[in-house]
């Protein structure tokens, strides 16, 4: 790709998390050692969403509002380009 289009990058879901203030910057942390700790029993990694909703630090409204804002395509001048050629965040 061309170096004079920059792409947004996509939020990881924890920064969006915590700036939303949904949950503390120790709620993530416990989540990714959670996280880290199933990877390791299971082989299979576990999205932190799902650790949190299970903990009951998230609601469902709040994991939806954070998935929405996650999966925002990019917006502006430049949307249709990205658009046209398929291009990702």
């Amino acid at each position: 790709m061309l170096s004079f289009f920059k792409r947004k990058k996509a939020k990881k879901f924890g920064e969006i998390a915590v700036s939303r203030g949904f949950v503390t910057e120790k709620d993530m942390r416990d989540a990714l050692l959670a996280q880290a700790e199933y990877l390791e029993k299971h082989k299979v990694q576990k999205e932190i969403g799902a650790i949190l909703s299970e903990k009951g630090v998230l609601s469902p409204h709040d994991l939806k509002a954070i998935i929405d804002e996650q999966s925002k395509g990019p917006s502006g001048p430049i949307a249709w380009f990205t658009a046209l050629f398929g291009l990702s965040r």
